[in-house]
């Protein structure tokens, strides 16, 4: 695989992706299947619940305050999953979708019952807001906001939704990106960061940061670790195995060892059940 785009899109999920296994970087932000020219996805128990409760809580932010609650969440969030039940979520067995419905019905109703719900929502300009790297390349941080929560002093407050049960690291830079991407796009300064781990916690956890130029640099050299890498067509997985638990899954779907599940229209991948 030879790295001929113009530009090089960078994103949180992709740098860490990339830093965990380049060959799965490369499988799940780069391939194409050959016919249909889309990207793969391998369906996921995990992913689905967070899919279902993120996509619930961006047809929210987009309402006014007094509107949100019109239609239930539950049921916003009901017409989600059916559209991911059985093998296009990554479910085994019925009893195993059950369980993560459960899951993903309990972080709606946290939220439902949440202050933020009522509260003022910033909608940016551009859904996925951009900022160029370098002047000289075409290298360009993107990234996506949860929450843009418009706080009395008029400042912002960004909010990162969390479906799992590990928290991020200290040193992880899925908020410093957002810090960055709401400097440079946002009409109002950011004053507050915070991860919302919906399945235990009932409120935001607030981050302390650094200012967004303390951070640019550090994103600057990963996009050109990121470059180098695919310039030089180094994109092998570290395991000495030669594949790892996060590679392996995407390539059974290359090797036509999985099941085609159906088709995520929203994120135009195709699904498959491994």
């Amino acid at each position: 695989m030879s790295f001929q785009s113009k530009t090089l899109w960078i994103s949180y999920s992709g740098l860490s992706d990339f830093e965990q296994c380049p060959r799965a970087y490369y499988l799940k932000n780069l391939y194409l299947t050959p016919v249909t020219r889309r990207k793969i996805q391998v369906a996921n128990p995990f992913l689905t619940l967070g899919t279902a409760v993120h996509r619930v809580t961006e047809e929210i932010a987009v309402l006014p305050p007094e509107k949100r609650n019109e239609v239930p969440p539950q049921d916003r969030f009901d017409r989600i999953w059916g559209a991911f039940s059985g093998k296009k979520g990554g479910f085994k067995t019925d009893g195993e979708e059950k369980e993560f419905y459960k899951r993903g019905i309990k972080m709606i109703e946290k939220f439902e019952d949440s202050e933020i719900i009522s509260l003022p929502y910033l909608t940016p300009q551009d859904n996925f807001p951009k900022v160029r790297l370098f002047k000289d390349q075409e290298i360009v941080l993107v990234g996506n906001f949860d929450w843009v929560e418009i706080l009395p002093s008029g400042g912002l407050h960004i909010i990162d939704f969390k479906t799992g049960k590990k928290e991020e690291s200290e040193d992880s830079l899925q908020l410093p990106i957002y810090l960055i991407l709401g400097t440079y796009n946002l009409e109002k300064p950011v004053e507050k960061l915070s991860y919302w781990y919906l399945e235990n916690d009932g409120k935001p956890l607030e981050k302390k940061l650094q200012p967004a130029q303390h951070y640019v640099p550090i994103i600057q050299q990963k996009a050109l670790e990121l470059k180098s890498a695919l310039e030089d067509n180094v994109l092998a997985c570290k395991d000495p195995a030669g594949f790892c638990q996060r590679c392996e899954p995407y390539e059974k779907i290359i090797s036509k060892e999985a099941e085609y599940a159906g088709l995520d229209r929203k994120m135009r991948r195709e699904i498959y059940f491994v």
